[in-house]
């Protein structure tokens, strides 16, 4: 979706979206049980899950795309990453109850992409850090109300999936991880003259034990959360669950089989989501130091791998998620997850009609579905999909009642009914292109190779 600027001189304002982006790490927020933060096409969104409403925070015109998306620990504040043209990497800092913004500008032209951002834990959450790509990967430490970073610290290689978090006991203390890579990085402050120098040190590289030897473990390293005591968990793409003290230093590790790609902590434990995917609540054994299965979410029938994950705050076990496949999904042990706007499309919207007697939209997608859309109640109508009809555009009859839908070879005529689409009519052509109604309705236009045909709807 591309970015448009809302101004009063067109009269056209954002009302909602349908759909979510799932191609970013760790983009689903809570501001509570009842707002949710995530990012649909180049917005944010902050959906009141009661009202079905949605507030959009935006980027500014010469944006390319968002790329990362963050909330400070006590829920006070968001940021967002853009990407410019011009002016390379961007975050925005919104306060919540204000809705203010400000800007901090990449500290380099060539740092041209903000991969994650992570707010500090201390009492005011004064401190971001901001994980950068393209070309060259580096960790830069912000006073987000300052123009200018307090310190910069090169990585090296662009990081496959790259995330930066700082310690809830301590704010001087945080860590990044990726693929090949794992830092465990301390903030100093030292006085040169009479102006204060921040750096960001490394205190360690690799993960080992206190008598310095390295368990056995994959260094692909998927994502990592910190407990309440400031204790480190890292996950392998083995599926390895590695635990270290505040020293960095192996306390155990939890084997689970399949790769971990999100993890999170909690009161008691800690939330995993695997390949498959399956996603598990787990407590800390007291006796072995290893994590075991508390409950199971039954996600076996959903398709695609979990991107995202959010604890409801107020509840443990209800969880949040955004699947590869674009869904926003919501659950609780033992439970079948569920839509918490309404199923989306998976793939890329091929074409789209709207109808002009009642607020109905049509789409059709690569995922072969056809979909109609209540946009005055923000709603799914119907999601229809047959193996016989693969959509490549949609023409939606001004009374809503009808739908034409084209393919490769046939244009199908359809009724619409209250939950499905049934095949009234088939009309044969070759080399589709597009079809479209008549403001009237009486007529219906089909393009196909080089030929342009108009026929009488009601004569057909």
């Amino acid at each position: 979706m591309n970015n448009f600027n809302m101004t009063s001189s067109y009269g056209i304002t954002m009302r909602f979206i349908f759909g979510i982006r799932a191609d970013m790490r760790d983009a689903l927020h809570l501001w509570d049980e009842k707002r949710i933060v995530y990012p649909a096409g180049h917005n944010i969104v902050d959906y009141s899950v009661e009202e079905r409403r949605q507030k959009f925070y935006s980027p500014m015109e010469d944006s390319v795309s968002i790329t990362a998306v963050t909330m400070s620990s006590k829920k006070s504040l968001i940021a967002f990453a853009e990407q410019q043209k011009s002016k390379g990497a961007i975050i925005h800092i919104y306060d919540k109850t204000q809705r203010k913004r400000r800007c901090l500008v990449s500290p380099e032209p060539n740092f041209k992409r903000a991969d994650y951002i992570s707010f500090s834990s201390d009492k005011d959450e004064r401190y971001i850090l901001v994980l950068y790509g393209e070309p060259e990967c580096s960790l830069v430490y912000w006073f987000w109300n300052s123009p200018k970073p307090k310190a910069i610290l090169p990585l090296g290689a662009s990081i496959m999936s790259g995330k930066c978090s700082f310690s809830p006991v301590d704010s001087a203390i945080c860590a990044v991880t990726g693929n090949n890579i794992f830092r465990y990085i301390k903030v100093e402050t030292s006085e040169e003259g009479e102006q204060e120098k921040t750096r960001l040190n490394i205190a360690s590289s690799t993960i080992q034990t206190k008598d310095g030897t390295q368990p056995e473990h994959s260094r692909h390293y998927t994502s990592h959360c910190w407990t309440k005591e400031g204790f480190l968990i890292v996950s392998t793409d083995k599926g390895e669950l590695i635990t270290l003290d505040q020293d960095t230093y192996f306390l155990s590790m939890t084997r689970l089989g399949r790769r971990i790609d999100c993890v999170k902590s909690v009161e008691a434990g800690v939330v995993v989501a695997c390949e498959g995917p399956t996603v598990m609540s787990m407590v800390l054994s007291q006796g072995s130091g290893l994590y075991l299965v508390k409950n199971s979410y039954l996600f076996d029938e959903v398709a695609g791998s979990i991107t995202s994950l959010a604890i409801d705050p107020s509840s443990s076990d209800l969880i949040f998620c955004i699947t590869s496949n674009q869904q926003l999904l919501k659950a609780r042990p033992g439970r079948r997850p569920q839509e918490v706007v309404s199923s989306f499309h998976s793939r890329q919207i091929l074409d789209i009609d709207i109808c002009s007697r009642k607020p109905l939209v049509a789409t059709c997608s690569e995922d072969s579905t056809i979909r109609l859309w209540n946009y005055l109640e923000a709603s799914l109508e119907l999601s229809f999909k047959s193996p016989e009809i693969v959509p490549q555009a949609v023409a939606l009859h001004p009374s809503g009642l009808h739908l034409a839908v084209g393919t490769t070879d046939k244009v199908f005529l359809m009724n619409v009914y209250i939950d499905t689409l049934k095949v009234a009519q088939e009309v044969n052509v070759k080399l589709f292109r597009q079809v479209s109604f008549s403001n009237g309705g009486q007529f219906l236009a089909i393009s196909y190779a080089s030929v342009f045909q108009v026929y009488n709807f009601y004569t057909m």
